[in-house]
C-alpha cells in the first residue's frame, strides 16, 4: 500500500505575475490615497493606516511578509535537494529570508531603531557588505547569467531596504515627499524579493524540483 502524499505544483510565470500585480496594486493604493489626502480631501485615518506602506500590522506588511516567506520556503527546497558544496549557502539564504519575513511582520528593526541612536540601516549596510563577500564563492559556482541576476535582485532589494530608507530619514515624515520615498522603498524591496523568487522557481522548474511530496504516516 502506497503512502498518501501531497504534491505541490506551481505554474511559475502566472504565480509570479499574480504576486507582482498584487504588490504593484498595494504600492499604487498607498500612493493614490496619500495623493488624494494631500491635494483633494481628507482620507479617513483608518483607511490610510490599512494601506500605509510605512505602518505595521496592515495589508502591505503582511503581504511583504508573505512574499519573503515564499522565498524562504522555496529556497529551502532547493537547499534540501542540493548535495554539493553550495548546500550550506542555500540553507543560509533560506534562513535569511525567514528572518526577513519575521522582521517584516514583527517589526524587529523598528524596535532596534528606537533603541539605538544611529539608524539600523547603517548596521544593515555593514552586514550586507560582509554577507556579499562571504557569498562570492557561491556566486562563482553558479551559471554566470543566474549569478548576475541574483546580484541584480539583491541590489534592488538593498537599494530599497537600506539606501532609500537612509535618504528618507532626511525627509519630514509628514511630507508628501516622504510618502513617495516610502512607496519607492517598499516597491523596490518587493521587486527584489519577487525577482529572486522567480529566478529560483524558474531554476527549480528546469531541474524538476517543483514537486513537494509530504508522506502521511
Amino acid at each position: 500500500m502506497t503512502d498518501p502524499s501531497f504534491q505541490l505544483k506551481i505554474a511559475v510565470k502566472p504565480y509570479c505575475i499574480f504576486l507582482l500585480l498584487v504588490s504593484l496594486v498595494l504600492v499604487a493604493v498607498h500612493t493614490a490615497l496619500y495623493s488624494y489626502n494631500e491635494y483633494i480631501g481628507e482620507v479617513p485615518w483608518l483607511i490610510l493606516q490599512l494601506f500605509d506602506l510605512d505602518e505595521e500590522n496592515n495589508l502591505p506588511t503582511w503581504w511583504s511578509g508573505f512574499l519573503l516567506l515564499n522565498v524562504a520556503f522555496f529556497v529551502f527546497i532547493v537547499a534540501s535537494a542540493n548535495r554539493d558544496k553550495t548546500r550550506p549557502y542555500w540553507f543560509a539564504i533560506a534562513a535569511g529570508f525567514l528572518i526577513l519575513a519575521i522582521d517584516e511582520v514583527a517589526g524587529l528593526h523598528e524596535s532596534l531603531n528606537s533603541a539605538i541612536v544611529p539608524s539600523w540601516a547603517l548596521f544593515g549596510g555593514v552586514l550586507v557588505a560582509v554577507v556579499a563577500l562571504a557569498f562570492i564563492p557561491f556566486l562563482l559556482s553558479l551559471q554566470r547569467r543566474l549569478a548576475l541576476m541574483f546580484v541584480v535582485a539583491g541590489v534592488i532589494y538593498v537599494a530599497g531596504a537600506i539606501i532609500v530608507e537612509l535618504l528618507g530619514e532626511e525627509l519630514d515624515a509628514d511630507s508628501f515627499a516622504y510618502v513617495l520615498a516610502v512607496a519607492l522603498e517598499e516597491g523596490l524591496r518587493m521587486l527584489g524579493a519577487l525577482l529572486f523568487l522567480y529566478l529560483n522557481l524558474e531554476r527549480m522548474q528546469r531541474q524538476q524540483l517543483l514537486r513537494v511530496d509530504v508522506n502521511i504516516d
